[in-house]
């Protein structure tokens, strides 16, 4: 059973690292540099990007770690798991970077895929979808940040 849960632990420090670097550059310049293209340039740049991040690759990572995440809560609670760092991680991750992606973020693209980049009447969509995708993606960062943390500190710790 060790050697599952440190497999689980290290998957998700990987995956966790991954997804918080990706969506750190979003939050850091990405999103700054959507802004100051033309409302048409950035709209669909955003909708095309947001159809090529669904590949394998990309899920094998970010629903991996979601995964082994969620594995790793049920383990504390039914097996000898008693690490704090290691539900500390899984829970920020789970909740903080995957629920916060379900429940936020794609609802967020799929209202901007619905759009015509070139349509007049998309300014609007397009400014509150920047400010807002951009604050759920803030929480998307800190949160797989904060999980990468926990993952390594367990790892140096035992």
């Amino acid at each position: 059973m060790e050697i599952l849960i440190e497999c689980l632990v290290v998957f998700s420090l990987v995956g966790s690292g991954l997804v918080a670097g990706m969506f750190f550059a979003f939050s850091n310049f990405i999103m700054e540099a959507f802004g100051v293209l033309t409302i048409s340039n950035g709209i669909a740049t955003m909708q095309e990007i947001n159809r090529k991040v669904v590949n394998p690759f990309f899920f094998l990572f970010f629903m991996g770690t979601a995964g082994t995440s969620l594995v790793l809560i049920i383990l504390f609670f039914v097996t000898s798991l008693d690490s704090w760092i290691v539900l500390t991680g899984s829970l920020f991750y789970f909740i903080g970077c995957f629920l916060v992606t379900g429940t936020r973020n794609v609802p967020l693209n799929n209202q901007l895929e619905a759009v015509n980049a070139e349509d007049n009447g998309s300014q609007g969509v397009w400014e509150r979808y920047l400010k807002s995708w951009t604050i759920w993606n803030h929480i998307r960062t800190a949160s797989s940040l904060i999980a990468m943390i926990c993952f390594t500190l367990e790892i140096y710790i035992h």
